[in-house]
Formats: C-alpha cells, sequence, structure tokens
C-alpha cells in the first residue's frame, strides 16, 4: 500500500494562532512484510512574524532566527506541497501521521490563509490511534503512553533526530509498519 506520511513542526498548539514552521512529506510503500521508504520532502516555512510558544521551540529545537534565514514563504510552501502530491501522481494517497489531526488543521490553515488549494487525500491513518487500539487489544502494554517516543522506544526504532519534520515522517512509517506487523487490518 502506498501512503504519503506528514509531520510538521509549529510555533505552537493552536493553528489560528501559531504557524507552521516545517513540514515534512514522505512517500511509503509498505506491506506486512516490507517497509519501502521512497520520494521525501522537507519545506522550512517562514513568516514575518512569529507566534511562537517559548515550549513549542524547546521541544522542536528550531532556532528562530537561523529558521528564518533558510526557509521560503508560506506561498511558496503551498505550491512545493502541492507540486510535490502532482509530481508523484498522491492526490488520492492516503496519509499517514502521528496525531494527524493536529497536523491536518495546521496544513488546512496554511493552505486557507494562502488562498491555495488543499492538495491532500481525505482518508488517513493514525499511528496514535491505532497503538490506543493495539493497547485495547492487548498488543502492546496498556501502561504506555501514545507519545511518537513512547511508541519508538517500545519497538527500538531510533528517535534521537525526533521533532524535525521528516525525521519524524520516518520514525511514524517505521512505527506504522511494525505496528501493522501485530496487526493486519484497521
Amino acid at each position: 500500500m502506498r501512503l504519503l506520511t506528514i509531520d510538521t513542526e509549529t510555533t505552537g498548539l493552536q493553528p489560528a494562532i501559531h504557524q507552521i514552521l516545517t513540514v515534512g512529506l514522505l512517500v511509503i510503500e509498505v506491506e506486512k512484510d516490507h517497509l519501502k521508504m521512497l520520494e521525501s520532502l522537507h519545506i522550512p516555512v517562514k513568516h514575518k512574524c512569529y507566534r511562537a510558544d517559548k515550549k513549542a521551540l524547546m521541544v522542536n529545537r528550531i532556532c528562530l532566527e537561523r529558521h528564518h534565514k533558510i526557509s521560503i514563504e508560506p506561498k511558496m510552501a503551498c505550491e512545493k506541497i502541492s507540486r510535490f502530491i502532482e509530481e508523484n501522481n498522491l492526490g488520492s494517497t492516503p496519509l499517514l501521521g502521528h496525531n494527524i489531526a493536529f497536523d491536518l488543521s495546521f496544513l488546512t490553515e496554511l493552505f486557507r490563509k494562502e488562498k491555495k488549494r488543499y492538495p491532500f487525500a481525505k482518508k488517513f491513518y493514525d499511528t496514535m490511534f491505532i497503538w490506543n487500539a493495539l493497547k485495547r487489544q492487548g498488543r502492546v502494554p496498556s501502561h504506555l503512553n501514545s507519545t511518537l517516543q513512547t511508541i519508538a522506544e517500545y519497538f527500538k526504532i531510533d528517535y534521537s533526530n525526533a521533532h524535525d519534520a521528516l525525521s519524524d515522517c520516518e520514525i511514524t512509517s517505521t512505527a506504522y509498519h511494525k505496528m501493522i506487523q501485530l496487526q493486519e487490518t484497521f
């Protein structure tokens, strides 16, 4: 099955107030017995004025001054994302993410503010939801929380580059692959 894994790093938790700093996109081919990471895109997004929560910046370890120098305007980011989706024929490809509603809310807001057509498919898989289902089924310990870090540690996935949008896509993709090995259908 072909999926488009997505992740964002943001300046806070509220899409109407805070902003996307980076977007990670990773095309994967995944079945129970294999995971292949294909095309990827990592986009740093700049803003005229950053509305940042200090706690969020501590988590994602992004220095706004350095970030601003290497980033592109939000409109260009939307265009680059849309082009990536079009060139890789991903318009109907299901999405994959960890707590994906968070990322989708920020991406929706980004495209809305820039008056650009939202290019992502509506179908998605959420590793946080799947993890919680596995806990209820007794396939993983029920006392473990649902953070990507906990899941990565449980499956012995390298988490050292976490809180980088593209690295988080790779971690999420690997975690999803491990989860479908525990249970084939979701």
